[in-house]
């Protein structure tokens, strides 16, 4: 119903979609528009459309009255010659039609309203006066309580005005008060006497049969409406990489024969959200109750793309759970009521920390429960406890790799979603059936100074003594881990060296520099003073940061070339789809596998529009100091060489660059023989 929505008094295009964010909710709960609008464009016709299909399924009807764009010329001869009227008005009418310059989807959108007006759904009436224009502008949503909604102000019934003018509508809504019920119902007595051509001003006349006709013939494809409204749909559907590839077929069809359950374990750019989505519609096909969707996520990032990635298959409703979402409880709300009274699946969004502590108490006693957690590796030990006792009907866990910090860890979050083996679906999989860029990996040696030599050796000291006790204490243990991880990534030479590469004239065009956190030694942030050597040589650079506002849009304007790198901390691992991006330097790496599989998998997505190829991994690797010798190295160089080696599994010029790992444990005396046992430092 219209009077469950919220509206604005007021819409601005500069500000506001207002076919997005008015009329599309507004034909989605409503069963008539009376409409009298300045101009008819076929374009304007097309940019409802998704509210459209609802309004139509539900019976609803269009009544426009709009004016043809008449010259002065036709305007003077019709004013002389009433025979003229309609001659002229054709003229026009048709002129606009045959001179549009439609795409493909506007084209399938407007058979879909060539349909509504064979089928009755929308009649269009023209007015006009012989010495001016019709210039009135208001319309009425009706819904069937016959709440209404009406609206008026500058905005024509055109593209230019919906996209490019500065136009508003003004909005009022008739269970507001008595009064703006009175005023409303005197503005649709108004709009029926024009529809009937009783206003002595100006003259409504029938849509001319000759422009109907026209309009069929250039637009109409389909013998339905119904078949006009699935053609749209597909097309819709299709757009783009809307296709499931095999692999991912294979995916859900485990996921239906293993009783709706599974972990899908799937390499960065292969479509795990994709799949995902797929695999709610499969569970819809195949479920005969109504489900209660809810997706976890662990940054508003993916919750933005999840949004996306669920509206563009056809979900225009997607209720979002912190980060981008409103009020708690008004969402929950409706959720909760669309669940139990409408015949209808709903579908959730959540951010982590709101889910646990918001929504999981909320949610408990819901049957068909469908849950949904991406980033799985994420799940602390009290979350997955929460889990266990929320017992979803339904379960999917996603992660590019499902590595915790122990084998343990991994394996209880995995027994959580499926009792068998994961899907599994590796980055050498990918690659080796072109769905991810094949990619060359260039390891930048990178030396600790003595005094951080002499710290790193300290905190590795202190790190033995605690696990070589009877009891050693765990948070002790990830303490002096994670302050012996950041020795390594605030090493000062990875300065010294980035802007060496800057001097050397390597390209940071389409680049994210991976920086560490903390400060450098003249006490400057480290990502500003990359951020800086950056721009000293020329770069146009921009930050991207747990800090940053509008992610969305800085990613936007990084893939549309408005600035050519982008200086990033760890939050750039998980939820950022950037296809374009062909390079990434590493200055700072954690020690966990699953980031260096996130980050390759991160910059190896293919792009067809910017013709990338191939991709580069430009990689900071640290070694001892070089007074420091050969003692106490082994630690350092496992955790470095066992990232660098991960890397260069899978590159192109893998064999180069295993002679220098070989080398360098030649002059160090040492053997890494576990390439991918990595330490297990926290963050």
């Amino acid at each position: 119903m219209l009077n469950k929505r919220k509206y604005k008094p007021i819409y601005r295009t500069h500000k506001d979609s207002i076919d997005q964010d008015f009329y599309v909710p507004c034909f989605s709960e409503s069963i008539r528009l009376d409409r009298a609008a300045g101009y008819f464009s076929l374009h304007s016709l097309t940019l409802s459309i998704d509210g459209l299909i609802r309004f139509i399924r539900k019976g609803g009807q269009i009544n426009l009255i709009c004016s043809p764009d008449l010259s002065q010329a036709d305007a003077e001869l019709i004013d002389a010659c009433v025979s003229l009227d309609k001659e002229h008005v054709t003229k026009s009418l048709i002129e606009s039609i045959t001179g549009a310059n439609l795409s493909d989807e506007e084209l399938a959108q407007l058979d879909v309203v060539c349909n509504m007006l064979t089928e009755g759904k929308l009649t269009i009436k023209v007015a006009y006066q012989p010495l001016g224009i019709f210039h009135e502008k208001f319309g009425i949503f009706v819904d069937e309580e016959d709440n209404k909604v009406y609206f008026n102000g500058s905005l024509n019934e055109t593209k230019r005005a919906f996209k490019f003018n500065q136009e508003s509508i003004q909005v009022n809504y008739s269970w507001l008060n008595e009064y703006t019920a009175t005023f409303i119902e005197g503005e649709e007595r108004y709009f029926n006497q024009l529809w009937n051509n009783q206003d002595e001003s100006v003259v409504v006349i029938d849509f001319p049969t000759a422009v109907e006709k026209e309009l069929l013939n250039c637009y109409k494809r389909s013998d339905t409406l119904e078949t006009a409204i699935d053609n749209y749909i597909s097309s819709h559907i299709t757009k783009g990489k809307k296709t499931l590839y095999s692999y991912q077929e294979d995916a859900i069809k485990q996921f239906c024969e293993n009783g709706y359950q599974h972990f899908y374990e799937m390499a960065t750019g292969t479509g795990k959200t994709f799949t995902s989505v797929k695999t709610i519609q499969t569970l819809e096909k195949k479920c005969e109750e109504n489900l209660f969707v809810v997706v976890c996520v662990p940054q508003v990032d993916l919750q933005t793309q999840w949004a996306s990635a669920l509206q563009e298959e056809g979900y225009d409703k997607v209720y979002l759970f912190g980060g981008n979402g409103k009020s708690f409880d008004l969402t929950i709300g409706e959720a909760t009521i669309d669940y139990y009274s409408d015949d209808r699946n709903v579908i959730c969004v959540a951010v982590y920390d709101t889910f646990f502590s918001k929504v999981y108490p909320k949610i408990q006693r819901i049957p068909s429960l469908f849950l949904i957690v991406d980033e799985a590796h994420n799940l602390t030990k009290g979350n997955l406890s929460a889990l266990v006792k929320l017992n979803p009907k339904y379960k999917l866990g996603l992660s590019a790799t499902i590595q915790r910090f122990s084998e343990s860890e991994s394996e209880t979050i995995a027994r959580f979603f499926t009792p068998g083996d994961t899907f599994y679906y590796g980055i050498e999989d990918a690659i080796d059936n072109d769905f991810l860029s094949k990619y060359e990996y260039h390891p930048i040696f990178v030396h600790l100074n003595e005094d951080e030599n002499e710290k790193f050796l300290f905190k590795s000291k202190l790190l033995a003594q605690e696990m070589n006790k009877k009891e050693p204490d765990q948070e002790v243990i990830d303490k002096l881990r994670r302050e012996r991880s950041l020795i390594l990534k605030q090493a000062s030479n990875k300065l010294v060296k980035l802007r060496e590469l800057t001097d050397s004239g390597y390209n940071f065009v389409n680049s994210v520099v991976y920086c560490g956190q903390g400060k450098d030694g003249e006490g400057e942030s480290i990502i500003d003073s990359v951020t800086r050597v950056l721009y000293d040589k020329g770069l146009v650079v921009s930050q991207f940061t747990s800090h940053t506002l509008d992610r969305k849009r800085v990613l936007y304007e990084f893939e549309h070339g408005f600035f050519d790198t982008l200086a990033a901390i760890k939050c750039f691992d998980e939820g950022v789809d950037v296809p374009k991006l062909d390079k990434i330097y590493i200055m700072a790496s954690d020690s966990a596998l699953r980031q260096t599989v996130q980050r390759r998998g991160r910059v190896l997505r293919k792009c067809k529009e910017s013709g990338k190829t191939i991709a580069y991994i430009y990689d900071m690797v640290v070694l001892p100091a070089v007074e420091a010798g050969t003692y106490g190295c082994e630690g350092l160089l496992k955790i470095e060489l066992s990232r660098a080696r991960e890397y260069n599994r899978l590159a192109l010029n893998k064999d180069v660059n295993e002679a220098s790992f070989c080398e360098i444990e030649n002059d160090y005396h040492i053997t890494i023989e576990n390439v991918t046992d990595y330490e297990s430092e926290p963050d």
